[in-house]
């Protein structure tokens, strides 16, 4: 009597064990796949009682394609066969819906190894297969982009996701490059110098962080790439790791210098710096002056002054069209900064509309002395460097 008790206690206490489940259905099935018992749990996700459910087959929750084709049959018979099912599926609500769920069938048999039924427990996924569906559509977009490196960074900076793009841009197979930090791929200097810890920081602060720099291939030579890098974060606001978009833009890159270098080589033709005595140069000036074009004048200017250790120089502005305060404001410079070397400025070839327009600009030239023709600024420069009688004659008659 009293372990008839014990036994029955046992199977209240089983029975409200299985009742207080309630994200998992817990049913029994006879060996026909009728439902035998019904629990919280199966009513919460199907929405049906236990007063429609019981003794119905459990073909009722598949969709109609899979009832027909007999996938409840073949589930229980591969349960049957291997002492175990698992799956999953569509499934069917009530209300018509359907669910995602997680299946696990597991065969009842008595003393004698004779099936009796099954235990079915389901577990609903939709959420989670929408989730993967969504994270798998993502990465075949990610894969799909060849001319981009798109990667994901943990917080430390490892590599955790590697796509075509960064194989194709950096030579190296995902196999060679996750787990590995990113750092790898900049050049030594950069990487001793702290520079990635200083962009991820910046990506932290900002929300993102884009620049452009020298990045290494697996080959060891060296790509210019401009690069997008944006922080991950959590649910929570807690920062998980980064994504890391990147460009190789070497091809611009070398375009625009070439581009530069002609530019360069333009201005130097068009602000020749010539020599017409020893201690004398001459700069003429044509066309109209830029801050760019100017600041190169000055340079050259300079760098002639310093190698042919010049006392004078000639600033011949007959080929300007026009003085501004831009033009004066450089003119000065230049002049201020070939005194500190130690040479004085001649101001030639200044026209009466340009004078009229210094004045009228209240420009003071510092007390640059100045000539109305190049042959004039010439006598001048040959008399201060000494230049005295026949000599000075045949200079200027030959210029």
């Amino acid at each position: 009597m009293y372990d008839q008790t014990v036994a029955v206690e046992e199977l209240s206490y089983h029975a409200q064990m299985i009742d207080s489940i309630l994200d998992y259905e817990v049913v029994r099935l006879d060996e026909d796949g009728l439902v035998r018992s019904w629990h919280p749990g199966a009513e919460r996700l199907t929405g049906y009682t236990r007063e429609e459910v019981l003794g119905k087959p459990v073909t009722m929750f598949y969709p109609p394609e899979d009832a027909t084709a007999g996938t409840a049959a073949r589930e229980m018979r591969a349960a049957a066969d291997t002492g175990r099912y698992e799956g999953e599926g569509w499934r069917v609500r009530k209300d018509g819906t359907r669910f995602w769920a997680s299946i696990r069938l597991t065969p009842i048999r008595d003393q004698a190894g004779v099936l009796k039924g099954y235990v079915k427990v389901a577990q609903e996924l939709t959420i989670r297969r929408e989730r993967d569906i969504v994270l798998r559509g993502m990465e075949q977009m990610v894969d799909s982009i060849t001319d981009f490196e798109v990667i994901r960074l943990d917080r430390d900076g490892m590599v955790r996701s590697w796509n075509p793009g960064a194989e194709r841009l950096t030579g190296y197979p995902a196999t060679e490059v996750i787990g590995r930090h990113v750092s790898m791929f900049y050049p030594d200097e950069d990487a001793r110098g702290g520079m990635v810890e200083r962009e991820m920081a910046a990506a932290v602060r900002a929300g993102r962080m884009e620049t452009e720099g020298w990045r290494l291939r697996k080959d060891g030579t060296r790509y210019w790439v401009n690069v997008v890098l944006s922080p991950i974060r959590d649910d929570a606001g807690e920062l998980i790791g980064y994504v890391t978009v990147a460009r190789d833009l070497s091809e611009r890159r070398e375009q625009e210098q070439l581009v530069q270098r002609q530019r360069d080589e333009i201005l130097e033709l068009s602000t020749p710096v010539i020599q017409v005595w020893d201690k004398v140069l001459v700069l003429p000036l044509i066309g109209t002056l830029d801050s760019m074009r100017a600041s190169r004048l000055t340079e050259s200017l300079l760098d002639r002054i310093s190698s042919d250790h010049a006392e004078v120089v000639i600033l011949d502005v007959s080929g300007v069209p026009a003085i501004d305060s831009g033009v004066a404001r450089h003119l000065l410079k230049t002049v201020e900064a070939a005194r500190l070397m130690g040479t004085t400025s001649v101001l030639s070839g200044v026209r009466p509309e340009i004078a009229q327009s210094i004045v009228h600009l209240g420009i003071d030239l510092l007390g640059l002395r100045s000539r109305t023709t190049l042959k004039d600024a010439l006598q001048l420069a040959l008399r201060m460097v000494g230049v005295e009688g026949l000599a000075l004659d045949r200079q200027v008659g030959d210029a």
